[in-house]
């Protein structure tokens, strides 16, 4: 996330064949698979927490099968790398609490990878980074681990929250429920206008290289920018009622996963989750209702979404 090419290019070319459209859409019948299965938990009429329950556990598995975590250790991993992104109101800085579970994720995956270096042989992300090669040279343990950090980070939060933003605010907007519940095709554009108009990734930060202006502002060189990516999503010079939430807009030019260089490397993982999750909970339980009183949010310096979304599963 901080390189600049060559040397990004070159890193992100080994870690993309993970993500290829081909490998992503053979993993649609196994996610589905899970969210029967985690749905068939949760079960019907009562009220259950959509987030400890579904969300966070759904793309958890998929991230942590990608990478060839064992299933015991999926919700230590999902505890720390919540306690990471988790800030209390007010708060600045990365806190005690978040530092050291940085620490014991990146102790995890060095044994991890220790283990893997004497037993490789596995079909997964973790043994495909151990024996590529950039420019002639393996990969160190180091570049390896701060790649497994990256992604059970940002393979499991933003996913996470991005679906119970989605069953939020389709709830909160009936008439855009009864378009979803008619016509289930639009599930897809659901997803879209959700990371349009509450994006889990609020912002990002970079440094210039060049003098520029932007809308009247000079910003010189070597700046450090805070890019506010769902100030841009709403942004009234470019979307048309842009505080409207409509699952039939065009999404075209949203920033959710970024642009350019640091496009979202597993943007197409996400966006098939949460389609084969949405499409499951829908047709399981077309008139949901989220006990509002409940809900809490998480406390993040740039993660939006809930902790905790109470629900009651009504088929």
């Amino acid at each position: 996330l901080g390189m600049d090419p060559p040397e990004h290019d070159n890193l992100r070319a080994l870690v993309s064949r993970a993500f290829t459209p081909r490998r992503v859409s053979e993993l649609e019948p196994h996610v589905r698979s899970l969210a029967r299965h985690y749905l068939d938990a949760l079960g019907e009429g009562r009220e259950c927490d959509f987030i400890g329950g579904f969300a966070g556990r759904l793309p958890m598995d998929v991230i942590s099968e990608l990478l060839g975590i064992p299933e015991d250790d999926r919700e230590m991993l999902r505890t720390w790398a919540d306690t990471v992104v988790h800030r209390e109101d007010g708060q600045s800085g990365v806190p005690a609490e978040g530092i050291q579970a940085a620490v014991d994720i990146l102790g995890y995956f060095r044994d991890h990878v220790a283990g893997r270096r004497s037993r490789a042989g596995s079909d997964d992300l973790t043994d495909a980074l151990l024996a590529a090669e950039v420019e002639g040279k393996r990969l160190a343990d180091f570049d390896v681990i701060a790649f497994l950090f990256l992604m059970i980070i940002a393979g499991n939060e933003t996913t996470t929250k991005l679906l119970g933003n989605a069953l939020y605010w389709a709830w909160r907007h009936p008439e855009q429920r009864r378009t979803l519940q008619a016509d289930p095709s639009r599930i897809a554009g659901w997803v879209e206008e959700t990371l349009r108009f509450d994006p889990s990734s609020q912002l990002i930060a970079r440094t210039t290289t060049t003098d520029l202006e932007i809308h009247g502002r000079q910003i010189p060189k070597n700046a450090k920018v805070a890019l506010l990516i769902g100030s841009a999503n709403r942004d009234e010079r470019y979307w048309n009622e842009p505080d409207r939430y409509d699952v039939g807009r065009n999404t075209t030019g949203s920033l959710a996963f970024g642009q350019g260089t640091h496009f979202c490397l597993g943007a197409s993982l996400a966006r098939l989750e949460a389609r084969v999750a949405l499409e499951e909970v829908l047709q399981r339980a077309p008139e949901y209702e989220i006990v509002e009183a409940g809900a809490t949010r998480i406390h993040s310096a740039n993660v939006r979404g809930f902790a905790a979304l109470p629900v009651r599963l009504d088929p």
